[in-house]
């Protein structure tokens, strides 16, 4: 048995604890080792988790006032002046998915500019998807985040829109649908966020006036949120009035509704004129208050709104787009009113330069103003005594595609001359 030497000032039993001693020692330092390591580890994953959050945009003041400028001069058709104003943040944040969502509504005003091309329709779904999915990578690492949310709900919301002008209702309710689930969370997470009463007014109407309108949507109307028209009129409203970047769509789609569903022309070409004036280049909302005013009956201020935007866009052609479309459709009306107005030598002249400036815009077979225009001037004709000119007006409008109600009416008025 080997022998322990003591050293000088150690005692028997003191061997044993100096043993246990050092391997404390050993086993402290491991620990302290190991935990070093894992705060480390911890520390290098926290840094690349910050680094990988998206920043959320909708908090900057800073922001939300470039975003409101940039969305005016959106409105205003300068997509250029727009990116303009928000390059800074672009720069800053070049993965935001905010910037797809913003290359779709560029695109989606070259889809709304003419509703009877499809020539934008593939690109404007496809820059709409992407901004989605862009979004959905977010909100499954984020599931609150903001920004994930607003470009979800906007991406689906246009798409949805944009199905719903195509006719197609019932794609039009499923995708909209996901846009307002969006939208929803985004009220919880910002119940602040002034813009909400414009998801909110859209859901409570069109949640009423789909399965009150449309069979097809009726019968899957169990998944469908309550509706009231009333009170989606008047959330709209206050959008129209507060809303900091859905405050155009608010007043656009309130406008619509009250036009074309609720019959208060007043109020519509009142949201449509205010439209047109803060938006002065942007043919779309001058046609829209041109057709209220006509609907309303009131002529004389239709006919000079038609040739103010006329003048407008012949002074400013150089830089102003969609001119030919806002032609077709602003002397399309003139007719209108001048024929009401019994100038019927006049009103077909409006007429026949509206039919012949469609003659050069795409899909002419399935363009309403076309046919319409190609009607009214065969009713011109025919008040004027000239059957031939009649004639040949009402069959162009019997062979167009659109506009079943002039259509039956042209060749009834064909059979009778």
């Amino acid at each position: 048995m080997a022998s322990t030497r003591l050293r000088f000032g150690q005692t028997p039993g003191s061997t044993r604890v100096s043993m246990i001693r050092a391997t404390d020692n050993r086993n402290f330092c491991r620990i302290l080792q190991a935990a070093s390591l894992t705060f480390l580890v911890m520390l290098t994953l926290s840094m690349s988790v910050a680094k990988a959050q998206t920043s959320v945009l909708i908090d900057d003041s800073e922001f939300r006032v470039d975003a409101r400028e940039a969305i005016d001069s959106l409105y205003n058709r300068n997509p250029h002046a727009a990116k303009e104003i928000l390059k800074p943040w672009m720069g800053d944040e070049p993965d935001h998915p905010l910037w797809l969502i913003w290359e779709g509504m560029e695109i989606w005003w070259d889809v709304l500019q003419d509703l009877s091309s499809e020539e934008y329709d593939e690109a404007f779904l496809e820059k709409m998807a992407r901004a989605d999915y862009a979004a959905s990578r977010i909100l499954r690492s984020e599931s609150d985040h903001p920004d994930g949310l607003i470009v979800r709900a906007i991406a689906n919301g246009y798409i949805a829109r944009h199905h719903a002008n195509r006719g197609d209702w019932l794609t039009s309710v499923n995708i909209g649908r996901r846009a307002y689930q969006a939208y929803s969370r985004l009220i919880e997470v910002m119940p602040d966020l002034p813009d909400n009463d414009f998801a909110v007014g859209m859901k409570r109407y069109y949640a009423a006036f789909l399965p009150e309108n449309y069979p097809v949507v009726r019968a899957v109307s169990w998944f469908l949120p309550d509706g009231d028209k009333e009170e989606g009129v008047n959330s709209l409203r206050r959008a129209s009035e507060e809303g900091v970047f859905a405050a155009p769509e608010a007043s656009y789609f309130l406008g619509n509704i009250l036009l074309n569903y609720e019959g208060d022309y007043n109020e519509a070409s009142e949201h449509f004129r205010q439209l047109q004036e803060r938006y002065p280049d942007n043919a779309y909302y001058r046609r829209l208050y041109l057709r209220t005013l006509v609907q309303m009956r009131q002529y004389v201020t239709a006919s000079s709104a038609a040739d103010e935007a006329i003048a407008y866009w012949d002074e400013h052609q150089d830089r102003l787009k969609d001119r030919e479309v806002l032609m077709e459709e602003a002397y399309y009306w003139k007719g209108r009113a001048a024929f009401h107005n019994r100038q019927r030598e006049q009103a077909s002249n409006y007429f026949v330069k509206s039919y012949n400036l469609g003659l050069d815009l795409p899909n002419r077979e399935r363009r309403q103003v076309h046919t319409l225009a190609a009607y009214f001037a065969g009713r011109s004709f025919e008040s004027l005594g000239e059957s031939d000119e009649a004639e040949k007006y009402y069959r162009i409008a019997m062979d167009q595609k659109v506009s079943d109600e002039a259509r039956r009416l042209a060749r009834e008025r064909v059979q009778n001359l």
